[in-house]
């Protein structure tokens, strides 16, 4: 009999009686002689007879160096009298052909690896732009001196059950001692491991953590959002950064590469490349700018935003702008409707405010970053804006900004008029709007 020091053999004796009928329940006992080139498998050399009269153990080299050539007597006792026969076993340092069971080698499992090399796959339907809705994983089999087994048979199970799809739940390892599987994802987003074990035997390891998340982008979880909603007409190229931002029904972001387009009605969107963007890390912006055609007062500009989800069904949603003309804007008397304001009659000697509303006959606030500067035809009669001196952005649409002033006159104690210009100046583009400040003759001291 020969074996290599990387391999494990079976030894068998079989005890018949006289007439040749098998003896069962027999202790055989195993033992080298002439040598310690051999290590037995259980160590105490003894194994019974099963029903066919055989008695077994493995036994395999000491070590990597056990060489050469050495005896195993086996010994028993048959009706009261000592039976005994011997078998030479060499070693060496080749494995021998076709006399070792691949099960029988193998003596360990280790995980390889799994591609995706992140370890992370999408759930079914949301593959596609680069990633994948299933994963291969990779194990070894190898015997006591870690040299690759070929031909063991390794079964996978998942864990927890069923939370993926085991698609090779069987393999045979190849000449590297690799075996193979895969699984696929289905509709949750769990995490997993996958269970390797060497078939009838207790030698088993298992994958790194496997997950399966970003789902199928959903309707619910489209978010679009600008960083400016009011911008100037008189301004070409004025812009506002869109974005889009998208999760599936687990709240994950998408998947990366999820191609998203926008249109527009009024002004120009993207780019000349491209006429959208595609996410990454479930978001992607693009800019809006300000050019012909523009939309008359009282009309917002409407940017339509989309994308397509694995089974085709489009998924959308609408952003409005308003491209407001510093040249609309004046002052009036309430933030929606109302008339224009007219003069400023101060009743008082000494400081008077007033609020008034800036924005289009269409209700149209001014473009977000207007400032606001007040002054009066006289030195003495000062103006000072308590609030609305920079109109900020609002996301909503038809309403006008307040802006309040006040006027002080305690230095003047005439009665007159004088011209109040309201400065609006947004960007470059600087609006004026005059109206007339009345106040009568002051007798007293102010109050």
């Amino acid at each position: 009999m020969k074996i290599s020091t990387a391999e494990v053999a079976q030894l068998k004796a079989t005890v018949k009686n006289q007439s040749g009928a098998a003896i069962k329940n027999t202790i055989v006992n195993f033992a080298e002689t002439g040598g310690s080139l051999l290590v037995f498998s259980p160590t105490s050399g003894t194994a019974a007879t099963d029903e066919n009269g055989v008695a077994m153990l493995e036994v395999k080299a000491a070590g990597g160096t056990s060489l050469g050539a050495t005896t195993v007597g086996a010994s028993a006792q048959v009706n009261g009298q000592p039976v005994t026969i011997s078998q030479v076993v060499t070693l060496t340092s080749a494995p021998s052909t076709g006399q070792v069971d691949p099960q029988t080698l193998a003596s360990a499992l280790n995980f390889l690896d799994a591609n995706p090399a992140d370890r992370s796959i999408v759930i079914a339907g949301a593959g596609g732009s680069g990633r994948s809705e299933s994963a291969t994983l990779r194990f070894r089999v190898v015997d006591r001196n870690n040299a690759s087994v070929k031909g063991a048979a390794v079964v996978f199970n998942v864990v927890p059950a069923n939370a993926v799809t085991l698609n090779i739940p069987r393999a045979v390892s190849d000449s590297e001692g690799v075996v193979t599987t895969t699984v696929s994802s289905r509709n949750i987003a769990t995490a997993v491991v996958i269970n390797a074990q060497v078939e009838g035997k207790n030698i088993s390891s298992q994958s790194d953590q496997l997950t399966i998340t970003t789902g199928i982008a959903t309707q619910r979880g489209f978010d679009l959002s600008a960083s400016k909603f009011h911008l100037n007409s008189a301004i070409s190229g004025d812009s506002s950064e869109l974005t889009v931002r998208i999760i599936d029904s687990n709240g994950n972001p998408v998947a990366d590469g999820v191609p998203v387009v926008f249109t527009a009605d009024y002004g120009r969107v993207g780019s000349s490349t491209r006429g959208g963007c595609t996410t990454v890390n479930g978001a992607c912006t693009v800019t809006y700018e300000v050019q012909d055609p523009r939309p008359a007062d009282g009309t917002l500009a409407t940017v339509t935003v989309s994308t397509q989800v694995g089974n085709g069904t489009a998924i959308s949603g609408v952003l409005r702008l308003a491209i407001v003309n510093p040249g609309d804007l004046n002052i009036y008397t309430s933030s929606e409707g109302g008339s224009l304001f007219g003069d400023f009659d101060l009743n008082t000697c000494g400081k008077q405010s007033f609020q008034v509303f800036v924005g289009t006959p269409a209700n149209f606030a001014a473009p977000a970053g207007t400032g606001v500067a007040v002054t009066t035809g006289i030195s003495d009669l000062t103006a000072t804006v308590l609030a609305g001196g920079t109109i900020l952005d609002q996301r909503a649409f038809g309403r006008r900004t307040a802006l309040s002033v006040e006027f002080d006159r305690t230095a003047v104690a005439g009665s007159g008029s004088t011209t109040v210009e309201i400065k609006l100046t947004s960007g470059a583009v600087v609006q004026t709007i005059s109206r007339r400040l009345n106040f009568a003759a002051c007798t007293g001291a102010a109050p």
